[in-house]
């Protein structure tokens, strides 16, 4: 049982990392800045569907805002059209 938890664990720790990847990436931000606007609050995001039913986050940060799929980043310019 103890495998399946630390599986999980890193599972999880892994996908956090790719999420925090996506918004340094999205909004041009280094780790350390991407750390400190999400402790700080100043990244907001929240989690959606599009309507094709693909999960997304949905991240804004300033005048930005990209959703942030699995694998894949759009600005919410690219988005609308």
């Amino acid at each position: 049982m103890a495998n399946d938890s630390k599986t999980g664990e890193r599972e999880m720790f892994d996908e956090i990392a790719a999420l925090m990847g996506g918004i340094a990436k999205a909004f041009e931000l280094d780790e350390s800045q991407t750390i400190t606007a999400l402790e700080e609050g100043v990244i907001e995001m929240v989690f959606e569907t599009d309507a094709n039913g693909n999960p997304f986050v949905l991240a804004t940060y300033g005048e930005k805002t990209a959703r942030l799929y699995a694998g894949a980043i759009k600005q919410e310019t690219d988005a609308k059209h």
